[in-house]
């Protein structure tokens, strides 16, 4: 195991962070402040960002802070169907037997979501992730969902999370009264080449290792082959290790780091 020939106690660059040991970037730190705007005003939001970029870890980290006593998160993660399967996925969030019918669906959806705040106390979060899979009819839905009392009470906030795609979508006019209640909007790109480093320095010492296991060659290296995105950072970091392993270096170099980027990144 590669693992044991450096003595890490645990695997570095896990493909699912921790989210107690997450890395405080600039982006993430963008993001906490806007994902916090949204729950203490009960707004809309939307969160961009290529594949990799941490888009879902940074939805799932924050809905993760919040006091269940107080908020009640519902996360869909889409993958593809109809309009009905959202609502009924979103039912079943809501701890609801979901309706026949659509139009039935989200007189019980909202009927839920209003009672969880008059009764229980708690307002609900809902997250959809990989939203830019979803069809225009479900993307419609979400204004019919937002509409409590002709727009006079805000008894749930929305999280949209997806691809760049998902920005064009949005902006088609047939989208115009979702797009109106987005209140943030903020765009995930990879880690700076600055804060590369320290990131890579982070991982290490989260798995119990001080000193540096990639010269500056292979920082540079990592840096270009990846962009800062973290799963491409990952995984081509995790790769370049146990290359090192295997030819008993302790140090990864340029050479052994493109050798990496040849098996880890097609």
């Amino acid at each position: 195991m590669w693992e044991t020939f450096f003595g890490f106690k645990k695997t570095p660059f896990p493909d699912c962070p921790d989210p107690k040991q997450l890395f405080a970037s600039q982006a993430w730190n963008q993001v906490k402040a806007r994902l916090q705007f949204l729950v203490d005003h009960h707004a809309t939001g939307l969160l961009t960002g290529e594949v990799g970029a941490g888009k879902s870890t940074a939805a799932r980290t924050f809905s993760r802070s919040l006091n269940p006593n107080l908020y009640k998160t519902l996360y869909l993660h889409w993958t593809s169907g109809s309009c009905l399967d959202l609502l009924r996925q979103l039912a079943r969030e809501l701890d609801l037997e979901p309706a026949g019918r659509s139009g039935d669906l989200v007189r019980q959806i909202s009927e839920a979501i209003v009672r969880l705040n008059q009764s229980k106390k708690q307002h609900p979060i809902l997250i959809c992730d990989e939203a830019h899979l979803l069809c225009h009819p479900a993307l419609e839905q979400f204004p019919l969902l937002l509409n409590f009392d002709m727009d006079s009470a805000h008894y749930l906030t929305l999280l949209l999370v997806g691809q760049p795609l998902l920005r064009r979508t949005l902006s088609l006019q047939l989208h115009e009264a979702l797009r109106q209640r987005i209140a943030v909007h903020y765009h995930l790109e990879g880690l700076a080449r600055e804060e590369l480093d320290a990131y890579v320095a982070h991982q290490l010492k989260a798995a119990g290792i001080s000193q540096p296991l990639f010269d500056d060659t292979a920082m540079q290296a990592l840096y270009q082959a990846t962009k800062g995105v973290l799963r491409k950072v990952n995984k081509l970091a995790s790769t370049a290790l146990r290359l090192a392993a295997q030819r008993k270096t302790s140090l990864v170099n340029e050479a052994l780091l493109l050798d990496a980027t040849s098996e880890a990144l097609l």
